[in-house]
């Protein structure tokens, strides 16, 4: 009887003794099994950080990109630019460290996953100041466009104006010429007696006498008035002689300078005036004398004689 009751508890004992390594092989592969997972989960994190990575390094790559068209003309905005990229490249630096390690623990990961959120936001703050810039600067161009515009018209405006007071001038001008009709050129030679008479012979000539009446005009002002005599010879050049009053003076019509033989200063009181003006220099050779009559640059008058 005893010995039956102690088989019985022997083997009671070994029951017991199975179970419990049961028990403690079981919570081995459980141990084993959670800390395979739980390695296993901190490597997946840690591959999704570093994916998450380099895409925020290509974001920044391309902010710097963009940034690089607003530096160099402003020196606050420089100093700006350089103190945000100098901080985001620090926090990049440390991410890059602790991401090379080939394993991390919980307490790591949970770093680098707190500097990333940093790193992400530095980016995104970049970002909108790029957008921030870029703004300004589109509103700049605008208001340039728009002064450029408003310069552009206002110089069509002005150009039109002077246009405009140009032609004004001209007209004044123009309407302030004398109305000559038409001028008398002959050759005369002055005898001992003092008479004048007409010859017809170029040799006898002593002086070319030009007349004209200047005609009325109410527009001209009273006063002195100059007019301007080109005698051309039969060779077309113009007859001129310095000590003898010569000059040069601008032609409207051509816009270029002309020489003139003699000047004629006249008194003008708006009434027509007879005038006569004489030329006895270089007349010797035969030929057709042309003559023009000029005031203010253009030509009121003609005349002409021809000698032999």
């Amino acid at each position: 009887m005893e010995t039956n009751t102690k088989k019985a508890v022997s083997k009671k004992s070994y029951l017991s003794a199975i179970v419990v390594l049961l028990l403690l092989n079981s919570a081995s592969i459980y141990m084993l099994f959670h800390e395979k997972n739980k390695r296993e989960d901190l490597g997946f994190q840690k591959t999704a950080l570093e994916q998450d990575f380099r895409m925020l390094n290509d974001t920044l790559q391309n902010r710097n990109t963009s940034i690089e068209q607003f530096t160099g003309k402003n020196a606050e905005l420089d100093k700006t630019i350089a103190s945000k990229q100098e901080e985001i490249s620090h926090q990049k630096l440390t991410i890059q460290n602790l991401l090379k390690k080939v394993k991390l623990t919980q307490s790591e990961l949970k770093k680098v996953k707190g500097l990333m959120a940093q790193y992400k936001n530095s980016i995104a703050d970049m970002g909108n100041q790029i957008a921030t810039l870029t703004k300004q600067k589109e509103e700049l161009l605008a208001q340039n466009g728009q002064l450029n515009q408003d310069l552009s018209a206002e110089k069509q405006t002005t150009s039109q104006l002077t246009e405009k007071n140009t032609l004004l001038a001209k007209k004044v001008k123009i309407g302030s010429l004398l109305p000559i009709a038409n001028i008398d050129v002959e050759a005369v030679k002055t005898r001992r007696t003092g008479r004048e008479v007409d010859v017809r012979r170029a040799k006898v000539a002593s002086n070319l006498k030009i007349s004209f009446e200047t005609g009325e005009n109410k527009v001209l002002d009273p006063g002195p008035v100059s007019l301007y005599v080109r005698i051309i010879n039969p060779k077309g050049e113009t007859i001129a002689v310095e000590d003898q009053g010569s000059g040069i003076m601008q032609a409207v019509e051509s816009d270029k300078p002309v020489q003139y033989t003699k000047k004629a200063d006249i008194n003008y009181d708006q009434s027509n005036k007879k005038v006569v003006v004489y030329w006895g220099k270089y007349i010797q050779d035969p030929g057709t004398y042309k003559v023009e009559l000029y005031q203010n640059g253009y030509v009121v008058g003609q005349g002409q004689v021809k000698l032999s």
